[in-house]
């Protein structure tokens, strides 16, 4: 789970997009199970959108000037770093309070698999996001 708001300060309009997006799975007959999936029903992971992201990224460098031209994107950045990257950049940007940024970088994976790769202090740790949303949803409140 990861808290977002309803619409952000730029009017984005975070749950009309995935009302929509709910909506249309529906009427392809998706239900319930997991809303993005490989052909077999398996959840999909993002390196399954890698080649998809990857070519409009090159197609994004080769047309305008907002990534290096010099940036090898296949070589230089994964999938799922590239959005913790951007994550944590939009953070810092707009001066949300550090903790936030670490309740809501939970990395589950790592938790999950019990490895301790990233230390969290106390509060981090203890502190059940279901009962946080009103700080969670500050930083999706930012674009």
């Amino acid at each position: 789970m990861v808290p977002i708001t309803g619409t952000a300060r730029s009017g984005i309009k975070f749950f009309a997009s995935t009302q929509r997006f709910l909506g249309r799975l529906a009427v392809e007959g998706y239900e319930d199970g997991w809303a993005f999936k490989r052909h077999n029903g398996d959840r999909a992971k993002t390196s399954d959108n890698r080649n998809n992201i990857f070519t409009k990224l090159e197609n994004i460098q080769a047309t305008a000037s907002v990534i290096d031209p010099d940036c090898n994107i296949w070589d230089d950045f994964g999938v799922q770093r590239s959005g913790r990257w951007c994550f944590a950049t939009i953070y810092t940007i707009c001066n949300i309070p550090k903790h936030l940024d670490e309740l809501q970088c939970r990395w589950s994976i790592d938790r999950e698999n019990g490895v301790r790769t990233v230390q969290r202090l106390m509060m981090h740790n203890y502190s059940e996001v279901r009962n946080m949303k009103d700080s969670l949803v500050q930083p999706s409140k930012v674009f």
